[in-house]
């Protein structure tokens, strides 16, 4: 069995610089992760796992940029962007899952009864067997016409001209906060007895959170690092509930289905109970976790910061006699109209610039 384990090279990452304009920073933001995809893609094709789940991750960062600058895409190769990373996201998860899946199996099956641990190699055995099929559809879709599309078209992003010449300083903020009230809204649905798919999604979407708050980490100082440190450890938590949910299905469905050996059948059993226990633990974990998230007000004031950041960047470009208290944040309908440029002066309040914006609640 291929080992699932993570790496621990830390991957490299885009960062955005807040001067350049926001069609500049998506095209180098889109390309960065174009290059991420294809410089995985042989090693993926050949099966490896740690390249295989790399390009799962090089396709998340890449729809979280896409995500980022939806404003400034053309809305027909925004669909097209919304339908394809997701497919392909999809493809290298399943046969990532069953090294995942493989790996949990294994190490809970020390806590069972010794006398069934070596009951288990039939499950891992049909695992194995998954995933070379789930590898095999793949490899198909990594050669296929739909996939050099994709490639074809994300490396020559159509972006708009209104709007797309603001400084990125400027309008990070704005750009970051659907991603914010998204995860927000998540969370509040967050329950004991909540359905699991809510989990997952909250997960995804702090995973997007995530990785826009990293592309843009130039606006950030000592706020903006700690929320990225408490997001990572929220997805990690999230993922190991994940995890665990996964191979209990997994499980359930090969103990109705498979005509493996009674002591397998048994084995099966008492780590759909064993998982089940975790799965408990962790989702109870995984509330608290995020309502003290919710509670440090961390969003807010990380938004804050780069809305400050942006501001203090304007004057960089601006006359080096402007006075930094004569600069107030621009009009949000100036902005939507693309009206506000490199050096936006407005004696309107910002909707934007209110603190409690971007709560998470």
């Amino acid at each position: 069995m291929i080992d699932a384990s993570r790496s621990d090279a830390p991957p490299r990452r885009v960062t955005l610089s807040p001067g350049e304009t926001v069609a500049d920073a998506a095209r180098k933001a889109i390309a960065f992760g174009v290059e991420a995809l294809l410089s995985n893609q042989t090693a993926a094709e050949s099966g490896e796992a740690e390249p295989l789940h790399q390009l799962r991750v090089a396709t998340r960062r890449l729809r979280a940029s896409i995500e980022l600058f939806s404003s400034v895409i053309y809305a027909a190769q925004l669909k097209f962007f919304r339908r394809d990373l997701p497919w392909l996201g999809t493809q290298a998860g399943a046969a990532r899952e069953c090294d995942v899946t493989s790996a949990l199996i294994a190490a809970r099956a020390a806590k069972i009864d010794p006398d069934l641990k070596g009951a288990i190699a039939p499950m891992l055995a049909a695992l194995d067997e998954r995933r070379k099929s789930e590898h095999a559809r793949l490899y198909e879709s990594l050669e296929s016409k739909r996939y050099r599309n994709l490639i074809a078209k994300l490396s020559r992003p159509a972006i708009k001209k209104v709007g797309a010449d603001r400084r990125l300083g400027i309008v990070a903020a704005q750009l970051v906060r659907p991603a914010s009230r998204g995860a927000s809204r998540l969370g509040e649905k967050l329950a004991y007895d909540a359905p699991t798919p809510v989990f997952h999604k909250l997960r995804v979407r702090i995973k997007r959170l995530r990785y826009e708050l990293e592309m843009i980490a130039p606006l950030g100082a000592k706020r903006h690092r700690k929320t990225l440190a408490r997001l990572e450890e929220l997805q990690e938590m999230l993922g190991l509930y994940h995890d665990t949910t996964v191979a209990t299905a997994w499980l359930l469905s090969y103990a109705e289905t498979s005509a493996a050996p009674p002591r397998t059948m048994l084995a099966a059993g008492a780590l759909i109970q064993s998982l089940s226990s975790r799965e408990s633990k962790l989702r109870r974990r995984c509330m608290k976790a995020w309502r003290r998230f919710e509670r440090s007000d961390a969003m807010r004031d990380t938004m804050e910061e780069i809305r400050k950041a942006g501001r203090l960047s304007l004057m960089s470009v601006s006359s080096p006699a402007t006075d930094a208290t004569e600069i107030d944040p621009p009009d949000q309908s100036q902005i939507a109209r693309g009206e506000i440029a490199d050096a936006p002066h407005s004696n309107h309040n910002s909707t934007d610039s209110h603190p409690g914006m971007e709560t998470l609640s």
